[in-house]
């Protein structure tokens, strides 16, 4: 004990006050000073993290899963499926998918001891068709050291100083990461990603007139962007409210967001075709938890596609972990369900990612699913299989053993600021651009500056009774 408080003591003498009794996030404390030298503050006090402030830090380490928002619950395999809006904001180390028990890659099924021949030729057709930066536990792996090093330095100060509050406290999307773990590119930037493929499966959607193949080759766009939003081990910069971005794509597709909500954060989106045969919109937000040595995404928001025949299909989001972010290798995992359904048609897709049937080697990224037929008005009743879907989200989609989608053989569409642009877009943010210069120290007093007079603005609409 007494060496434990002898080595925070060091510890708080290096880095607690460095930050001169300043919140790191922003929200409670006054600026104290100039916010250059906060700037010079922040910055110093990642530098000086060291192997024993990060040792102290992970003492404070939760051992169980928080969400925001949700009652304290765990849940057995015998409990039926709950909306994720309403399951447990405490989960045990496995956490629950539908109405079977996730279990990870680890091999912690229990179809006994030993791999079958059948789960070695499922491992084959997997690693066969993976994406380089996979991982081969699943996922996608952290294939720069210095980024997982800058994040460790940024999460083990901002654990030494926050303490647990900031681990079980809410959503960390409210605090203000130091600029050092932050990639130069916002939110709404990785967002537009999600329109990489749609040049590829969504006109082949729209020409169709059968409702299930259609309802395959949205399944299939959707998964296939998963590899281009993936793997973003520094964290994008939280755009401003009312801050926009504006893309082009081939073909004449366009697509406009804009970031509609301070707190929570919410990312808004159109996108139309060149060709006008369909388009996508929808917004998108998530909480961020901690668990032991991960962090929890658990996202929100409905993404829409409309076709000019007047079908529609709409789609959810899974939820995304980050393993081993304070030792290890760092792994960036998709888990649970996402739902696609249309509803006119009355179908739907149902996916389960991380390996759910618990095949022995096979790693993480594995998913299985059904398109179903069902009723809308009983959408917790099973329907009645259609076809047969599943996969690796870092390499490949089979509908009944047919390949829809291929990483080798798919091009993401490139993409393209148009020649005029709103002074309010992403890319003309100062503290984006320093950091694309690397000079942290401007680049954190610029991100400094935008997030106090984001305070102001909200304490003016709080007073007008507008807080959003």
């Amino acid at each position: 004990l007494k060496e434990t408080q002898a080595r925070r003591e060091r510890a708080q003498t290096r880095g607690s006050s460095l930050l001169d009794g300043r919140c790191v996030c922003g929200r409670g404390g006054k600026m104290g000073g100039a916010e250059d030298a906060e700037a010079d503050a922040m910055c110093s006090a990642v530098e000086r993290m060291d192997g024993e402030m990060a040792a102290l830090a992970l003492n404070e380490l939760p051992t169980d899963d928080y969400y925001e928002g949700c009652e304290n619950a765990e849940e057995s395999e015998e409990e039926e499926e709950t909306p994720s809006a309403q399951r447990g904001s405490k989960r045990g180390w496995l956490g629950k998918v539908g109405k079977g028990l996730y279990r990870r890659a680890a091999n912690l099924a229990t179809r006994g001891s030993a791999a079958t021949q059948e789960d070695e030729d499922l491992r084959a057709t997997i690693f066969a068709c993976r994406l380089p930066k996979a991982a081969a536990s699943g996922g996608v792996a952290c294939s720069d050291p210095e980024h997982a090093k800058i994040c460790r330095s940024v999460l083990s100060l901002m654990v030494s100083q926050m303490g647990r509050n900031l681990l079980t406290g809410g959503n960390v999307m409210n605090v203000s990461f130091p600029i050092q773990c932050c990639q130069p590119r916002t939110i709404l930037e990785i967002g537009s990603l999600m329109a990489g493929f749609t040049h590829h499966f969504l006109p082949r959607a729209a020409a169709t007139t059968d409702p299930v193949e259609r309802l395959k080759q949205v399944v299939s766009c959707f998964v296939a962007t998963m590899t281009l939003t993936a793997g973003n081990f520094l964290k994008p910069l939280n755009p401003i409210l009312g801050e926009t971005l504006q893309c082009e794509l081939v073909g004449g597709t366009q697509l406009w967001m804009e970031q509609v909500c301070h707190h929570p954060p919410v990312s808004a989106f159109y996108l139309k075709s060149g060709a006008g045969d369909y388009t996508v919109s929808g917004h998108q937000t998530f909480t961020v938890g901690f668990g032991y040595n991960k962090m929890l995404i658990r996202n929100k928001g409905l993404r829409t596609v409309t076709f000019q025949d007047g079908g529609v299909v709409a789609l959810d989001f899974p939820p995304d972990r980050f393993l081993n972010v304070f030792w290890g290798d760092m792994i960036h995992e998709t888990f649970e369900t996402q739902t696609f359904w249309d509803e006119s048609n009355k179908l739907r897709c149902r996916l389960t990612f991380g390996n759910p049937t618990g095949r022995k080697g096979v790693p993480s990224d594995w998913f299985e699913g059904v398109i179903e037929r069902y009723e809308p008005s009983a959408p917790e009743v099973q329907g009645d299989v259609l076809s047969s879907v599943e996969g690796s989200w870092v390499g490949f989609i089979d509908f009944d053993k047919v390949r829809y989608w291929d990483y080798r053989t798919t091009d993401k569409s490139p993409s393209s600021a148009p020649a005029s642009v709103l002074p309010s877009d992403s890319r003309k943010r100062a503290d984006r651009n320093c950091l694309v210069a690397k000079d942290f120290r401007a680049a954190q007093g610029h991100k400094t500056r935008l997030e106090e007079q984001q305070r102001k603005e909200r304490h003016l609409r709080e007073a007008a009774g507008t807080a959003r």
